[in-house]
């Protein structure tokens, strides 16, 4: 099922947002998300994720209105992520694991892999605020997973920007799962070589436009991040024979 963006426009008290977004996102595949800081990004996933209502326009999945879906609803079909998670949360991990499923059937089983695939099982039961933030953003990645019904949405707003290199591959690798098991998935992120790597589409945003959409590597282009970071970029092929995008 596809989600459409249609001509969303949100304004806060004191900045125009986002202007006449137009996009859609792929079930089964990944979508980044990607603009400068202040660009509108963690606007435009909130809205998408039906938490908070645009100026103008609309969100619309399968067949309905994100911002117009009941929670228990919107919590079985959309699993969001957050830029900054709270720090201060005064449980165990098991616990704030465990809060993914306060409106749905919990599945140990389940639990257990997601677990298992992001490295926390030494961690279950240490307190939460007693985490580095690498480790406290894998947990909040866990909630999320074990959250995210099959065939649901995925909203991850930087989902590994504090990780270190192996957690952020093994994050990227639980996220891709879902998408292959046919997911919707829509991630924000800052590293262009990663979003090229791992994604499927891009939107690209600039000072709340979305300036440009569509596959990848179409999206990715030198020219289009240019425009959009205000500084070049190119090409780097790599020993192994893969290129990677970097600032020229």
């Amino acid at each position: 099922m596809t989600l459409i963006v249609h001509d969303v426009d949100h304004e806060y008290p004191s900045s125009h947002a986002l202007a006449g977004v137009c996009a859609e996102a792929r079930a089964g595949c990944i979508t980044s998300l990607l603009g400068s800081n202040a660009s509108g990004k963690t606007t435009l996933l909130r809205i998408v994720a039906g938490l908070l209502r645009p100026t103008a326009g609309s969100v619309t999945w399968q067949g309905v209105e994100t911002g117009e879906l009941p929670a228990a609803r919107r919590a079985a079909s959309i699993s969001f992520l957050s830029q900054r998670p709270r720090q201060d949360v005064p449980l165990t991990v098991r616990q704030v694991i465990q809060l993914a499923r306060v409106r749905l059937e919990p599945s140990p089983s389940e639990a257990d892999a997601i677990i298992e695939s992001l490295e926390l099982e030494d961690l279950l039961d240490r307190p939460y605020p007693a985490l580095s933030v690498g480790q406290q953003q894998r947990v909040h990645v866990a909630r999320v997973l074990y959250q995210h019904q099959p065939g649901g949405m995925l909203v991850l707003d930087e989902p590994t920007a504090p990780m270190d290199p192996r957690h952020a591959s093994m994050t990227l690798e639980a996220i891709r799962a879902r998408a292959s098991g046919g997911a919707t998935v829509i991630v924000s992120m800052h590293d262009i070589g990663l979003a090229s790597s791992c994604a499927d589409d891009a939107w690209l945003l600039r000072e709340g436009a979305l300036v440009h959409a569509g596959p990848v590597e179409d999206v990715l282009e030198p020219a289009n991040l240019q425009d959009a970071f205000g500084i070049p970029y190119e090409w780097v092929k790599r020993n192994d024979g893969s290129s990677w995008l970097v600032p020229g």
